[in-house]
């Protein structure tokens, strides 16, 4: 493993550097009143039942909205390089699309028929598209990170694992919260929250959030700022309290007007974007944008959720109904020059509606009962127009995806004490799936040298496939865990999950469609939980091997014509094995130590495919085997602290977060240019405020060395290789007030 700098270390050891509480092991010590000073439980929600984090026979780690809010992580994407075995990044060419990737188990591209491995869920609802997963976490309760298979319970496209997030429910107490925030790059958050009864039963909530920022980088041709965030999110809450009877309706707006993709071009001489002083500097925050190009990325999405629950003789019932839908308006200056090479124009309308209803009975004193139904349908339309001036003046390219899926699935998974202190647990979902499929693409010309998104189709060069089909799957899941004392739990299980099949949206040729297979994945974990020494030290340790069966790649392929494909291959079969460690620690009361260890060795053990020959511009046979799986770093590990103590009338919080991340290739191919090197961060964070006055003040810093390093590297032969870079360091203040 890299050593990490002394100037790192040696800040954190010393507290003398504002900090931030390490996100993914966010756990804080009891109240002043506790008896012990000790670790709180936390409480969770990873098998669709109010469980305690260490009695969960699953590897899940739960940080808490408070932490969050501390540490100043404003969305999911925050979180990365700080939970074990999870990598969390943006598509180069998609910032609104999400990139997770659990134990090596992730998906490589922005387009919704690519699907998810790793699920985000909110409150109780899949997202079923990675594009708006990168929700914003003010007034949240928690977020849950679940790692491996978690089909029986959540469904398919969850091999990965999934990201719980809960949002604050309402109270029913007239009450709100309040928060300010200012940084460089003029980063302006303003986030409010308000709580008010209605009447005895019915209560409200809502929540404005906005968030905004003047963007990273430059443009080469004028130096103004280019890729603006602009987001605003409106979230209403009812909620109607009866007896045995609970309902809450959540209506939810989002609207986003950020600034194009700020994806890089690195080249050099000889390939075919290769410019002088703007493809060979990657670390000066530099890219073009061409004046034909918008900097604009529009997207407005809408979400309702109903929520129902009743405690009846036959158990607990629970029904939640959803519908989600955004438009996305989006151009993208691919070729990051301030020559009109290669852009595009991509206009996304998606829509789902989800229906599960599920019944948690205690059958006997000894046995517990999960058992559900499922229903999901999502619709999307993809209509792409390119310019392809740079592989020739005039050429352009129009494509369209058009696909609408259906999943039935019913689900049951059982909890049976065997004795006192071991449990067995033993799950099965049986899923029915159906995907309709039509893509087209074409060749445009104008005859001026300079194409436009609305030029005449060459005659005879329209492409248009389509296809049906429809899958049949089991998943299931079988484990014991084990109470040792009433703090230390062992456990283990097998388990198989599955990522559906479909149909591959960006098509070069007709027989680029498929359809493809599902996937599967199979797993064993093992692992324990302990709270030790009265609770001031916790322990969880897990262990997993996963082999793949018919694994799903996608192959991007941008031929030397221009014409790009993306199609989807299922690569045989891979094999990754690893643990994660997470300890934390409150050796005084108001300290808390937090460290995390995680290993992955994830290779493919079968790939046999085709290739773009760069010299005859045909595809060639070709062997991945062998080949680390993307976005798998072998080690990553993480240390903070959190050290709370009395200064004037007040309580200052300072803690602090330093986390590595070793190297990993972002494209199956593994090609030299494709690798990111190792990262090392260190954020931080610093807050006071007087005893039960209500407010707070703040500083954070995020990036605090000014780490320059990659998170994305795609190679695209003999043009230059497409790129992404992390975040330079920000920095702010921040006002919060609650009543």
């Amino acid at each position: 493993m890299k050593t990490a700098p002394k100037k790192y270390l040696s800040c954190l050891l010393a507290g003398t550097c504002i900090a931030v509480s390490a996100p993914a092991l966010a756990q804080e010590t009891a109240p002043q009143g506790g008896a012990s000073g000790g670790l709180q439980e936390i409480v969770v929600t990873a098998q669709k039942q109010v469980q305690s984090q260490q009695d969960v026979p699953i590897s899940v780690t739960a940080v808490s909205g408070d932490s969050l809010q501390e540490a100043q992580v404003n969305n999911i994407a925050d979180m990365s390089n700080s939970i074990p075995n999870v990598q969390i990044n943006t598509f180069s060419n998609s910032p609104d699309s999400a990139v997770f990737t659990i134990r090596g188990v992730g998906v490589n591209d922005a387009d919704p028929y690519v699907g998810t491995t790793v699920s985000v869920v909110v409150d109780g609802v899949v997202v079923g598209v990675n594009t708006a997963a990168l929700l914003s976490l003010f007034d949240i309760d928690r977020v849950e990170v679940l790692r491996g298979p978690q089909g029986t319970l959540f469904g398919a496209n969850t091999t990965g694992g999934v990201i719980n997030v809960v949002t604050k429910q309402p109270t029913g107490e007239l009450g709100g919260e309040f928060e300010a925030v200012y940084g460089n790059y003029n980063h302006l958050e303003l986030n409010a929250a308000l709580n008010f009864p209605i009447t005895d039963n019915l209560s409200g909530k809502v929540s404005m959030l906005h968030n905004s920022m003047d963007g990273f980088f430059r443009n080469y041709a004028d130096n103004r700022r280019i890729g603006e965030r602009n987001i605003t999110t409106l979230r209403g809450y009812l909620k109607y309290e009866q007896g045995d009877y609970d309902a809450t309706l959540i209506g939810q707006y989002v609207r986003s007007r950020n600034g194009s993709q700020t994806g890089i071009i690195v080249a050099g001489p000889g390939e075919l974007f290769y410019v002088p002083g703007q493809t060979d500097n990657p670390f000066d925050f530099k890219r073009g944008l061409s004046y034909d190009q918008p900097d604009a990325n529009d997207r407005d999405s809408y979400a309702v959720t109903f929520t129902q629950n009743l405690s009846t003789g036959i158990g607990d019932l629970t029904s939640i109904t959803a519908y989600r839908e955004y438009d996305n308006d989006l151009y993208s200056d691919d070729d990051a020059t301030t020559n009109v090479w290669l852009q595009t124009h991509r206009r996304i309308k998606h829509h789902q509606f989800s229906q599960e209803l599920r019944d948690l009975v205690d059958l006997t004193d000894t046995t517990r009962l999960i058992v559900g139904g499922y229903y999901f349908r999502q619709h999307y339309t993809l209509d792409q127009q390119g310019k392809l001036d740079g592989f020739l003046p005039g050429l352009g390219q129009p494509q369209t995806q058009k696909q609408t899926n259906w999943s039935l699935s019913g689900f049951a998974q059982l909890y049976q004490d065997i004795t006192e202190n071991l449990r067995l647990q033993a799950g099965i979902r049986y899923s029915h799936e159906k995907t309709e499929a039509t893509s087209t693409t074409a060749n445009t010309f104008n005859a001026s040298g300079q194409s436009t998104f609305n030029d005449p189709i060459i005659p005879g060069s329209l492409i248009v496939a389509s296809g049906k089909k429809s899958w049949d799957n089991v998943g299931w899941k079988v484990g014991l865990d084990y109470k040792v004392n009433p703090d230390v739990m062992l456990y283990g299980y097998y388990a198989r999950g599955f990522k559906s099949g479909g149909f591959t949206g960006r098509i070069a040729i007709a027989q680029d469609i498929g359809p493809y297979n599902p996937e599967k994945l199979d797993t064993i974990e093992a692992g324990f939980k302990a709270d030790l020494l009265d609770r001031h030290l916790r322990v969880n340790l897990a262990a997993f091997y996963n082999w793949y069966s018919d694994m799903q790649v996608v192959q991007n392929i941008t031929y030397p014509s221009g014409a790009n494909s993306a199609s989807i291959a299922n690569a045989g079969s891979a094999r990754t094995k690893g643990f994660e460690l997470e300890v934390t620690a409150v050796p005084v009361y108001g300290l808390t130590f937090t460290g995390s260890l995680a290993y992955l060795d994830a290779k493919y053990k079968e790939y046999d495919t085709q290739v773009l020959d760069p010299a005859t511009g045909g595809l060639v046979p070709a062997s991945y085997a062998g080949n680390s799986l993307m976005n798998s770093p072998k080690w990553n590990a993480a240390f903070g602290f959190n050290w709370k103590q009395p200064v004037g009338n007040g309580t200052l919080t300072t803690t602090g977060q330093y986390s590595y991340t070793s190297s990993k290739y972002t494209s199956y191919t593994n090609l030299p240019v494709e690798r990111v090197g190792p990262v090392e961060l260190v954020n931080a964070s610093m807050n006071w405020g007087p005893d039960d006055a209500g407010w707070k003040i703040g500083a954070f810093a995020r990036n605090l060395f000014n780490e320059k390093y990659f998170n994305q590297k795609l190679s695209l032969a003999g043009i230059g290789t497409l790129a992404s870079l992390g975040s330079p360091r920000e920095y702010g203040v921040n006002f919060r007030y609650s009543f």
